[in-house]
């Protein structure tokens, strides 16, 4: 009996041991939580800084997608920074044409009248890496917060075209990648609660490259953003 009690006694202490070791590790696995996320974004584009004569048309619009690493800074885990990478695909609506000739291949700039065209846009497809500071209302068991975080956006471009379309045609140039600024920067703000916040980007330098330019002047334009996010754990 007595060798039973102590046989008893001896796995009753283990199991204990090794119960509170598990709520331990669990515990330490919980405090060491990240907010490496998914996003998708979608935004209206504004454009600023316009040439003179030219107008934006239509829906402007931005789609971004990629992933974001979390890097938190302190214990509670609630303030970091955050550096990611994704793809970036912009349609100005405006009516500044922009065509290769046929014949010689050089790039022709047109300013149009409204009446000219149904629709004439310029795509830019990006891949980019967003840098930012993180400020949330986090906590371990916590899976809804507040959030804010700002930062710099840098993109690199990856390919451009232009799309005309008239009474009479339909027409997209393609391998138009020296028209925009090779690198792009800009200043961005996510900021809201749980999944879906809200998203402004303001550009720091011209859409377009010194080479575009219209009676030996450079077409200066640049954009900010309004838009949602989503993000996914």
């Amino acid at each position: 009996m007595k060798r039973f009690l102590w046989v008893f006694l001896l796995f009753h202490t283990l199991f204990l041991t090794a119960q509170n070791d598990t709520i331990s590790r669990r515990r330490n696995i919980r405090s060491h939580y990240l907010e490496d996320q998914l996003f998708f974004n979608i935004s209206y584009i504004a454009l600023r800084n316009l040439y003179p004569g030219i107008n934006q048309q239509g829906f402007s619009h931005s789609v971004s997608f990629g992933f974001i690493r979390d890097i938190p800074v302190n214990l509670r885990r609630n303030i970091g920074f955050g550096i990611g990478l994704g793809y970036e695909r912009n349609v100005y609506f405006q009516n500044l044409r922009i065509w290769k000739d046929e014949h010689t291949g050089n790039i022709q700039y047109r300013i149009l009248d409204r009446n000219d065209f149904i629709s004439n846009s310029f795509v830019i497809k990006k891949i980019i890496m967003p840098v930012e500071i993180r400020l949330r209302g986090s906590t371990a068991d916590k899976f809804k917060f507040w959030r804010v975080y700002a930062g710099v956006t840098a993109g690199y471009t990856l390919s451009a075209f232009s799309e005309f379309e008239n009474r009479f045609a339909a027409l997209r140039y393609r391998r138009l990648n020296d028209i925009p600024s090779k690198f792009q920067f800009g200043l961005h703000l996510y900021a809201g609660y749980g999944d879906i916040n809200g998203y402004i980007y303001y550009g720091l330098n011209d859409l377009f490259s010194p080479q575009v330019k219209i009676n030996n002047e450079h077409v200066r334009l640049s954009d900010i953003r309004f838009g949602v996010t989503l993000t996914f754990l």
